[in-house]
């Protein structure tokens, strides 16, 4: 699968079919010791298969018990989710909850709720920042992204993910389940400083420490935790290498 905001294509690898449109960040914050959450999970599984939204799903750690620790949880997911509370003004964090386009937080279980806030951050999102991701030899990603007028802070991110994952939970709430978890973001990297001039620059995928069937995605946010301006993802296994000169000037720039 090859996604470029503004234009993501999907592929099948047989017949060659496409779509395009404009992507939608979904943040799924989530827990395999919570079990209101497999619902959700299996919510954001169908938004994944959606040509218009960048499905991810985020693991917190504060369900951690002696019982059962969620193998995917991290403490950054649950400090990332927190700073939401605060910039959305929402009264608690909990699980599950779906961030929107970084502008909107929803229970995770309201599905109509959902569908409406990916479509009111679709109609609020730039379409005149299309940020564009590929492979190049090597394993090597390469980034570039847009110049956009008017006054911009922000930052383009990575996140790296794992496409879909089963795991036997043997305690805590969902004890004797199999859970079946889809995109699970197992690190996030701040790439560079976005604001608002064009650049392009490259990474590999042992630089996000990522496995070679690891997903990874990159969106420009603004501020911390603002709104969401543009995403793509790229599966680099899937996507067969260009010939493509690169400057010194376009070499990594992770933070």
């Amino acid at each position: 699968m090859i996604s470029i905001a503004g234009r993501p294509v999907l592929s099948d690898g047989n017949t060659g079919r496409e779509s395009s449109g404009a992507l939608t960040v979904v943040e799924l914050y989530t827990s395999q010791g919570c079990s209101s959450c497999p619902p959700a999970d299996a919510f954001l599984r169908d938004l994944s298969d959606r040509p218009d939204v960048l499905a991810l799903s985020f693991h917190v750690d504060y369900w951690n018990t002696d019982e059962w620790q969620d193998p995917f949880s991290h403490k950054s997911f649950s400090l990332r989710q927190q700073a939401y509370r605060e910039a959305l003004n929402t009264d608690y964090v909990y699980t599950p909850q779906m961030v929107v386009g970084g502008s909107y937080a929803v229970p995770g279980g309201q599905r109509p709720s959902i569908n409406e806030a990916i479509e009111q951050a679709a109609s609020e999102q730039s379409s005149f920042l299309t940020l564009a991701i590929g492979r190049i030899a090597n394993e090597r990603i390469r980034v570039s992204v847009p110049s956009k007028r008017g006054d911009h802070s922000g930052t383009v991110y990575a996140a790296v993910y794992n496409s879909q994952s089963f795991t036997r939970v043997r305690g805590g709430e969902n004890r004797g389940r199999t859970l079946s978890n889809i995109n699970v973001v197992k690190r996030l990297v701040a790439l560079a400083p976005y604001t608002g001039k064009a650049q392009s620059f490259t990474f590999s995928l042992s630089d996000l420490d990522a496995l070679p069937s690891d997903g990874v995605a990159v969106f420009i946010q603004a501020d911390k935790v603002g709104r969401i301006l543009s995403a793509a993802s790229i599966v680099p296994r899937a996507i067969p290498s260009a010939q493509v000169t690169l400057s010194q000037a376009e070499q990594p720039m992770l933070r």
